[in-house]
């Protein structure tokens, strides 16, 4: 389930008290408890006036609050794409459609409602995951509690907090409570934004939108988060927390990428 930690990284860059001409660099490591730390996937978040990059090995993800806009980058094969969710939406389902007709201009007749049906899905997917994925229900119970519970992770005091829906663990984060949230990083505008992609990835869970939940995203920094998925726990733990003036160019593809669609960046493999 590495597509979940995902969400993790999110909410950490979320919750950073950003200020000014100053950013943050902060390294994690995330891992699920059945493979163990050895298999741990690192990523580098890089958070600075309203602008979010995650860096991993074969992508790089950016989020500009700014201008509303994703962009993606291939290390591998120095390509990117860029544009509004609008757009991003638009050429998934335009490259669904054409995998659809190639396939079924090779399908048997008897092959061919069963393939509409299942792009179909897919395509509807796109603009409303939720629904799709069947994962939110009609009426919960979200309850949030802070723990005495403490550690020193990353050279911060933490304080425990349990997360439970419907009466169920679903997560715990350890925050630094002496880092708060800034107005300047508008967590709701973030996910009213992104939260459709976050949850198409299948990055985020339901409740993670839920006003309460963005509230307590904004009481600290969470310097460790266990999520329970019902037999396995995904785990991640920032290891490196730095505070600095990040250069412009940190936040735009290398002048030796080339810009390409959303099929040629990689996000139909």
């Amino acid at each position: 389930m590495r597509k979940q930690k995902y969400i993790l990284l999110i909410v950490i860059a979320l919750v950073i008290n950003v200020q000014a001409f100053a950013g943050w660099v902060i390294t994690q490591r995330s891992y699920d408890s059945d493979e163990g730390v050895e298999s741990a996937l690192i990523e580098t978040v890089y958070l600075q006036n309203n602008i979010m990059k995650v860096v991993q090995a074969e992508m790089v993800t950016m989020f500009d609050l700014n201008n509303e806009t994703i962009t993606l980058m291939s290390p591998v094969n120095k390509v990117y794409w860029t544009g509004k969710i609008a757009n991003y939406k638009e050429e998934i389902k335009a490259a669904m459609k054409s995998a659809m007709e190639e396939q079924l201009a090779n399908a048997r007749e008897e092959q061919k409602e069963m393939i509409r049906k299942m792009y179909q899905g897919m395509m509807e997917s796109i603009d409303n995951p939720s629904k799709f994925a069947g994962e939110e229900p009609e009426e919960y119970t979200l309850e949030i509690k802070r723990t005495e519970e403490k550690e020193r992770l990353a050279g911060h005091n933490a304080f425990k907090y349990q997360v439970f829906v419907n009466g169920s663990i679903k997560e715990e984060a350890w925050l630094s409570e002496s880092n708060k949230a800034h107005k300047e990083f508008d967590i709701n505008k973030f996910y009213s934004i992104f939260g459709e992609f976050t949850s198409q990835a299948g990055t985020s869970a339901f409740y993670q939108t839920d006003e309460k939940y963005v509230e307590f995203a904004k009481k600290g920094f969470p310097l460790k988060s266990i999520n329970y998925f019902g037999g396995y726990e995904s785990i991640s733990e920032v290891t490196i927390l730095e505070k600095s003036n990040i250069e412009e160019s940190e936040f735009t593809p290398p002048v030796d990428y080339k810009k390409v669609s959303l099929v040629e960046v990689g996000l139909n493999e």
